[in-house]
């Protein structure tokens, strides 16, 4: 399928004298295509929207929309018919209605005479727009009035107006709230994918992007760090290069689609003393935080049985921490509690997370006292002011063992940054939660 707007090894630079913001960049724009532009700032995200909207010219190079050439076969007015731009600025100053500014998207069709005026086609296509942009209700208000996120639709409805071929947004998620981003991104996949434009968005938003964009563009230093599907480009290796973050990417539980979270520092103020075995028992997700700062102090970690599909065994998995494996939807087995065992016979102590325990998992609770009883020092997450009640969904079953455990000296850790100070202690006294002896708690 032929392009409709094409970047070919195009060098821009603000100045002659300037350094160069984008060096041998090519891209391609096609029909039917939604592409998202990514990067970290500087990179060159919002000059590339300069230079193919006829804003910039290469210095070297050149921008082609079909068979010509954007800036030498083109004039501006042209150029306005095939491409339309909502722009980052989303500044007003003049007191213009927004009928008024939508209707400057016909201007490039408009006759050039000075008695030339707007057709009823016009304005059937000025109210689509309108309307496509979620703003109809907005046409008779001055547009100096609006807020920052209601200009930005009032601008995309703008470019609707032009009917362009080619659709370039720049930020064009920066001031609206959560429910007009997914709006604005669904209805520039559907102008693709439904009437054969060529999308093209800037967007900071790693997990925008990955939802709504068939194709993603990662710009590093004014070149193509990675470039393809969402689930090519959005790696944690790809992006700790690009970004210098620490990022864990999952699948997204309904759309199957990349989902991209930050993974946080350890604080300063925490002890990182020599490295620790330590044990960790959780699931649901509620081991993540703790897994990631054992793993970063530099302690050696293992975890217990997991099942298949459980936050926790992803997050286990992505640090290459090794863990006893279970079936999805299964109860523990003999052979994962075996293997568990099997890893937590070498650690200098064992961490219980505030995980709900069920009848599939009940084991790992029997699994931590009976560690306990072997003589493994066992600190045990939970929240101040909080029973442990919240977390039985056995019946009552499981209950009874964690009072067992409080009853015989496992401490309580009120927090992820109280258990490492606990693994840091050398004698894994009560030096950050409380140690129960002949007590319990919940």
């Amino acid at each position: 399928m032929p392009s409709h707007l094409a970047a070919r090894r195009i060098h821009l630079r603000y100045g002659p004298d300037a350094p160069l913001v984008l060096s041998e960049f090519s891209l391609e724009l096609r029909a039917d295509e939604f592409v998202g532009i990514i990067g970290p700032n500087g990179s060159g995200k919002s000059t590339l929207v300069r230079a193919l909207s006829r804003t910039l010219k290469p210095s070297v190079g050149s921008v082609q929309s079909g068979e010509l050439d954007l800036y030498a076969d083109l004039k501006a007015r042209e150029a306005a018919q095939r491409i339309g731009v909502v722009p980052q600025d989303t500044s007003v100053t003049l007191d213009f209605t927004v009928r008024e500014v939508v209707h400057m998207g016909r201007a490039p069709h408009l006759p050039r005479s000075p008695f030339a005026a707007e057709t009823r086609e016009d304005e059937r296509i000025v109210t689509e727009a309108l309307t496509a942009a979620g703003v109809p209700d907005l046409a008779d208000r001055v547009v100096t009035t609006l807020s920052g996120g209601e200009r930005q639709r009032v601008l995309f409805a703008r470019a609707l107006a032009q009917q362009p071929d080619v659709l370039l947004l720049d930020e064009p998620t920066a001031h609206l709230d959560l429910r007009h981003q997914a709006e604005l991104l669904a209805l520039a996949g559907r102008l693709a994918h439904d009437t054969g434009k060529a999308v093209l968005a800037v967007l900071h938003d790693l997990n925008l992007a990955a939802a709504h964009c068939d194709k993603l563009v990662l710009l590093s230093g004014g070149h193509i760090a990675a470039q393809g599907t969402p689930a090519e480009v959005l790696t944690a290796d790809i992006l700790q290069r690009v970004y210098g973050a620490r990022v864990w990417v999952r699948s997204h539980p309904v759309t199957g689609r990349p989902l991209v979270l930050s993974l946080p520092e350890i604080p300063v103020s925490l002890p990182v003393s020599t490295s620790r075995r330590t044990h960790v028992i959780c699931g649901g997700g509620t081991g993540i935080g703790l897994l990631v700062a054992l793993h970063q102090v530099g302690h050696t970690v293992t975890v217990g049985a997991l099942s298949d599909g459980d936050p926790d065994t992803e997050a286990a998995q992505m640090l290459g921490i090794p863990w006893a494996r279970e079936a999805a939807f299964s109860p523990l087995s003999q052979a994962a509690l075996a293997e568990a065992e099997r890893l937590a016979a070498s650690c200098d102590a064992v961490i219980l997370t505030e995980v709900p325990f069920g009848s599939a998992n009940l084991a790992n609770l029997e699994a931590v006292l009976a560690l306990l009883r072997a003589g493994k020092p066992v600190g045990c997450l939970h929240s101040r002011g909080t029973s442990f009640d919240a977390r039985d969904f056995t019946g009552g079953e499981a209950t009874p063992l964690w009072k067992q455990l409080m009853a015989e000296g496992a401490t309580l850790l009120e927090n992820p940054s109280a258990a490492l100070e606990w693994i840091s202690n050398t004698d894994y006294g009560n030096f950050a939660g409380t140690q129960n002896r002949g007590g319990s708690r919940g």
